[in-house]
């Protein structure tokens, strides 16, 4: 029984990858002008996919192991980044995908995410593991919020809307505090947690990509210091450093489940931080 439910979740695994590949595939070759920017795209459409992950997952029945406190961060993420790009162009892509695809992208992850939250807190409660899930959500976010009001970029050359993205960036840097915190109290993460995370670490990394390569255009018109491209750059470096060590344990545990697929030998059955 055990082996025909990891053989299925495997089989469930490299559906959504084999989708994600063919669809990443079909956008790059049907819209015009994908380059750096694009990466922005690609950080949403891995978070996306993240989420999608998640909701799998939670169709078994079941909401162990995932964080409802990172849900709520994420799904503000959206809320601030979404009420910036679907009104001004500063912070979207300049290809096509800008056009509607980015948003789009957005829009379904914010969606997936309030189902996600609900299943947490009503239809599934009785499965969320609380007891896990036990960071402080107020300090965190408020002082995101203060800290997009002091220090933000003015692509949008409008102070309200630069400011709203300036905060789903910084929420964005701590939104995956609650569930690493929580995969780190439970002893371990499932399939198809461990996946989501490295989806959003993935993410990060294409974000990172992307404003290093824009950090110029970050900086203000008068040619002074630029506070802005500084703090994006240290954020998503910050993203990533706090999601090092889980990526490191991703990895490993996907090369070894590589070799025990090529060799026949069976993985060990020790579940320590993250399960593949």
């Amino acid at each position: 029984m055990m082996s025909k439910l990891c053989k299925s979740m495997d089989e469930n695994i490299v559906c959504l990858y084999l989708g994600f590949l063919c669809v990443s595939y079909v956008v790059t070759q049907s819209h015009v002008g994908v380059g750096i920017s694009t990466f922005l795209t690609l950080s949403s459409a891995l978070q996306l996919f993240a989420v999608i992950c998640l909701q799998v997952k939670v169709s078994n029945g079941s909401v162990a192991g995932i964080s409802l406190k990172s849900l709520i961060m994420q799904a503000l993420v959206y809320i601030c980044r979404l009420s910036s790009t679907t009104w001004c162009r500063g912070y979207i892509p300049m290809d096509s995908t800008g056009d509607y695809l980015y948003q789009l992208c957005d829009t379904i992850t914010l969606l997936i995410c309030m189902r996600l939250i609900f299943s947490c807190a009503k239809t599934l409660r009785h499965t969320y593991q609380e007891e896990y899930d036990t960071v402080d959500l107020k300090p965190v976010i408020v002082t995101c919020v203060v800290l997009a009001v002091l220090v933000h970029p003015d692509l949008n050359a409008r102070p309200f809307f630069d400011t709203l993205w300036a905060a789903s960036l910084y929420i964005d840097v701590t939104a995956m505090l609650p569930q690493l915190w929580m995969m780190s109290n439970a002893g371990g993460a499932e399939v198809l947690t461990s996946h989501y995370v490295a989806a959003i670490g993935a993410s990060r990394c294409a974000n990172l990509v992307l404003w290093y390569h824009c950090y110029d255009e970050l900086g203000p018109e008068d040619g002074g210091a630029n506070f802005a491209g500084y703090a994006i750059i240290v954020a998503h470096a910050l993203q990533i450093l706090l999601m090092g060590d889980f990526l490191i344990l991703y990895i490993k545990a996907v090369l070894n489940r590589a070799h025990s697929l090529c060799t026949g030998i069976p993985l060990k059955d020790d579940f320590t931080f993250v399960d593949i």
